[in-house]
């Protein structure tokens, strides 16, 4: 199983939107995606502009397959104006 953790920072005013838009559509493209597990949002305590995004993939390769597909550019449309930068994201192999 690996995991994959992403910290995003939104631009400042739009985190209630960013919280949203992907409970209402975002978790669900990634979670429908073939060989993702689960998916979870978290909003940072001491810095609300911050989120992290877990999620349980088969492999590396399933991440990076979601990522040529119509549905990613769906999601990125969908999020990636709520953006303040790169988001900074590892894969960890959970044994």
């Amino acid at each position: 199983m690996i995991l994959e953790r992403a910290e995003i920072n939104v631009k400042d005013g739009q985190e209630a939107a960013f919280a949203s838009a992907m409970d209402t559509r975002g978790l669900a493209i990634l979670r429908a995606a073939a060989g993702c597990h689960s998916a979870v949002l978290g909003r940072g305590v001491e810095n609300p502009g911050k989120f992290i995004l877990l999620l349980e993939w088969d492999s590396v390769d399933a991440h990076v397959a979601l990522t040529k597909t119509p549905a990613f550019d769906e999601f990125k449309a969908l999020v990636g104006p709520f953006f303040g930068g790169p988001s900074n994201m590892e894969h960890f192999d959970m044994g």
